[in-house]
């Protein structure tokens, strides 16, 4: 993993210097009334789902027939792939003009490569473009930590991490919602007694202890962990993250996250909850979308429920994992002027109220971008009210990191819980792994 990321560097570094080139030193002409782009070609990669892929397939042939602008969209809908195929691609040179990524550190070597365009510019330049997002989602376009100043992305879509149940389980038990981690943790104990599974947690998608880490640790430790832990304030092996690892490790070998935790995918995992073989699932907002578009009987009859995710410390009660989701970025490197003006034109069109509105229809979802769609899911209502009244949301811990490749290595250490290691050599896994870097 050293070795990928030092090539990925050194080879954006060379690609660098050749793409600089290749830019103008004229003033762009950061309007685009007057760009005349018949017959550019771009490539645009993001993580979609079915749906939004279809959509989007459709609407970029209108919009190259409109333009003349030929887009290729490349669209992997798992997210580990997705990652993956983004950096290889990055590191050999097959650069994408336009891609979904999610800030952060995750998008650091891409920043210190000079890879992405300052979009500053272009907003402020089409104020009703800029005014169409909504602003508590702006943090992934945003690199100030690290020396950038600018915004060198748009959000797309805003989430946040709540706990879908079973209504009729929970009846059936005479459990109610749980509030707070205790009572989460008797409803969880009441239900194995009774032979229901209360979660069933698909951890070979390791990014689902991932998600449980971070809003575990916000909810204890509130919205400044992140930085905290960026910082080395906190650290991946003292008293507060193996406090955070435990509770993890509890639940797992209590059996409450299941029994096949590393042969189960994210998508087994909803299936299951949606077929009403367990009784909760911690999921994004986005999770709201797909019970709906499942067609299961359980959200006809309106049989799953939604809740904020139960608070650890009730100081924090309602700061929660969420924020600025997926987000659109476009690359200045080794790229033509017409090429970087013809990406922004495209970034307008698929961020646009009018767009957005259309993919509302057949995806709904909650979005960074304000729309006209009507929402008729009636979990998605009651996850905009939860947001509504949340006081502060975060994302991945690891996006608040001067290292890039701690959101790999920290879910990799946290899928050790499901082997059966201790707190302790989870945070010793990662301390080892941090300092190869170094």
């Amino acid at each position: 993993m050293k070795k990928k990321v030092i090539s990925l560097l050194l080879t954006m570094a060379m690609l660098s210097t050749m793409g600089v080139s290749a830019v103008s030193a004229a003033e762009p002409d950061y309007t685009l009334k007057d760009a005349k782009l018949e017959g550019v070609e771009l490539k645009l990669y993001a993580n979609l789902n079915n749906n939004s892929e279809k959509y989007f397939k459709e609407k970029l042939a209108d919009f190259e027939g409109d333009t003349g602008i030929k887009v290729e969209l490349t669209n992997i809908n798992t997210e580990a792939d997705y990652i993956d195929k983004l950096s290889t691609d990055f590191a050999s040179g097959d650069i994408p003009n336009v891609f979904m990524e999610y800030g952060g550190a995750r998008c650091l070597d891409y920043m210190d490569a000079g890879a992405l365009l300052n979009l500053q510019p272009y907003l402020e330049a089409d104020t009703e473009w800029y005014d169409n997002f909504m602003e508590s989602c702006w943090e992934p376009a945003h690199f100030e930590d690290y020396g950038y100043e600018g915004l060198y992305g748009v959000p797309y879509s805003s989430y946040q991490v709540v706990l879908y149940y079973n209504k009729e389980i929970l009846e059936e038990n005479k459990i109610e919602v749980p509030t707070t981690w205790d009572e989460l943790l008797a409803a969880c104990a009441t239900l194995k007694e009774n032979g229901v599974q209360p979660f069933d947690v698909g951890e070979k998608d390791n990014y689902r202890f991932g998600h449980l880490h971070t809003v575990l640790s916000l909810k204890t430790y509130g919205p400044e962990i992140g930085a905290k832990l960026g910082s080395r304030e906190v650290t991946y092996d003292g008293e507060e993250m193996l406090d955070i690892y435990a509770k993890i490790k509890e639940l797992t070998d209590k059996g409450y996250l299941g029994d096949n935790l590393l042969s189960t995918d994210a998508n087994q995992e909803t299936a299951y909850f949606q077929e009403g073989k367990s009784a909760f699932q911690y999921n994004g907002s986005w999770g709201a979308t797909s019970i709906e578009s499942s067609g299961s009987e359980l959200y006809a009859n309106q049989t799953i429920g939604v809740a904020r995710f139960p608070a650890v410390n009730e100081e924090y009660a309602k700061v929660d994992m969420g924020g600025g989701n997926d987000s659109f970025y476009v690359s200045q490197m080794n790229v033509s002027d017409e090429e970087i003006a013809a990406s922004v034109l495209l970034l307008k069109y698929i961020t646009g109220r009018e767009f957005c509105t259309g993919l509302m229809e057949v995806n709904p979802n909650t979005m960074a971008i304000k729309t006209d769609a009507n929402v008729d899911n009636y979990l998605l209502k009651d996850i905009m009210a939860i947001m509504a009244d949340t006081e502060a949301t975060k994302s991945d811990l690891q996006n608040y990191d001067s290292q890039a490749h701690m959101i790999n290595t920290v879910r990799a250490a946290l899928q050790g819980i499901a082997m059966g290691n201790t707190p302790e050599q989870v945070g010793e896994e990662i301390i080892s792994t941090m300092a190869q870097y170094e």
